[in-house]
């Protein structure tokens, strides 16, 4: 394939101008192959395409760069970090430990795979543009853990792209028409609501507005650790609840610029092959939401310097550059404060009680006398 050009002032990714171009059409449709454990990551009902994954990271972030996910589910952002074409670091949080231990057994199938010589991803050609994908996890890690206290244990600026997908908002546990029917129909059943028992799952939040609340303060926290003017991407589900259509991807949007993360724009994404179901048959209007928004947020350095000064805090304001005179993602004005040991392990600025369990210390992912460093896991305390 030719060579891949890339415009010198170029310092947000690692793209050609056709890539580049490509990548900003507000509405995409996707239809990826089941690969990377597909089969397991699918009993999550909001997991997310590494491939779609991939494609965000790639815009957003150069190669080595640290991204972070604070609702990581079953790793889809992880695994979209490990298969980019320069493969980003990657650092994710999930509540739920069946989540966590289905994204480890995930890597450690597509390393044997890998390692034995065959596909650990296939090649899709011009179905996923830019050549072959490799799988390098070496430098992503799954945490066990809340993320209200995982994001409060990172450092201000440490990290370079934020991807998530949130929790959706407070769900019922049957979200579609059930009884006798769902008996005979497997359109009229579904375990998509996947929420847990803890209480810190936003999705067990009481209301809508407490929601929206608990979101303003993750979003908050996700700007603190966000360097200035970098990318947050919140993968968003509109909901229809309590007889009226809820706009959340507008109302997180909002919520989100409250506290410095501006929207810059909204990629409409539909999955083929979403399946229809009856929800308001025959008795009225429901629809079926097929669609999701990839908000894209970037933050805004001016928030920061105006909620350090109204704390007291003195701040030397700087002007806010141009888009074309930002300076280098890559010089050490700019790069993640998170770096990476001589051993090439991936390190994060957090604390040794949100890194390591009360029950011990982190149990790694790779087998003994593995030559790559997998993943760690271990439980917020």
């Amino acid at each position: 394939m030719p060579e891949r050009t890339i415009h010198p002032a170029n310092t947000l990714n690692e793209l050609s101008g056709e890539e580049w171009l490509y990548f900003t059409k507000s509405l995409w449709t996707t239809a990826y192959p089941s690969e990377l454990g597909h089969d397991r990551r699918r009993a999550h009902g909001a997991n997310k395409p590494p491939r779609l994954m991939a494609r965000l990271i790639e815009f957003f972030t150069r190669g080595g760069e640290l991204v972070l996910d604070p609702f990581a589910g079953v790793g889809g952002t992880l695994l979209g970090a490990a298969i980019c074409r320069t493969p980003r670091r990657a650092l994710g949080f999930e509540i739920e430990p069946r989540w966590v231990a289905t994204y480890e057994d995930v890597v450690k199938d597509a390393l044997r795979a890998r390692d034995a010589g065959g596909e650990a991803i296939a090649d899709l050609g011009n179905s996923d543009p830019g050549g072959p994908r490799s799988f390098e996890p070496s430098g992503c890690r799954m945490v066990l853990g809340d993320a209200v206290h995982g994001l409060e244990a990172l450092g201000s600026g440490s990290v370079d792209m934020v991807a998530t997908d949130p929790p959706y908002n407070p769900q019922l546990r049957m979200t579609m028409a059930g009884g006798a029917a769902a008996e005979a129909w497997a359109n009229r059943r579904t375990d998509y609501a996947m929420v847990t028992e803890d209480p810190a799952d936003i999705a067990n939040s009481a209301s809508y507005p407490e929601y929206l609340d608990r979101m303003s303060h993750i979003l908050g926290e996700c700007r603190r650790v966000l360097r200035d003017r970098g990318y947050a991407i919140l993968i968003v589900r509109d909901a229809y609840q309590d007889g009226r259509y809820r706009f959340t991807g507008s109302d997180l949007a909002a919520r989100a610029e409250q506290v410095g993360l501006v929207p810059k724009g909204d990629l409409v994404w539909y999955q083929a092959g979403t399946r229809l179901r009856p929800y308001g048959y025959p008795r009225g209007f429901v629809p079926n939401i097929v669609h999701q928004h990839i908000l894209v947020l970037q933050a805004d350095a001016r928030e920061r310097q105006r909620r350090s000064s109204s704390a007291g805090i003195q701040t030397k304001v700087v002007s806010e550059p141009s888009e074309a005179a930002a300076t280098p993602t890559g010089s050490p004005d700019t790069r993640s404060a998170a770096g990476s040991s001589s051993s090439g392990a991936p390190e994060y600025q957090m604390s040794s009680d949100a890194a390591v369990a009360s029950t011990g210390s982190p149990t790694p992912s790779a087998t003994a006398g593995s030559q790559t460093p997998l993943v760690s896991v271990a439980e917020d305390g």
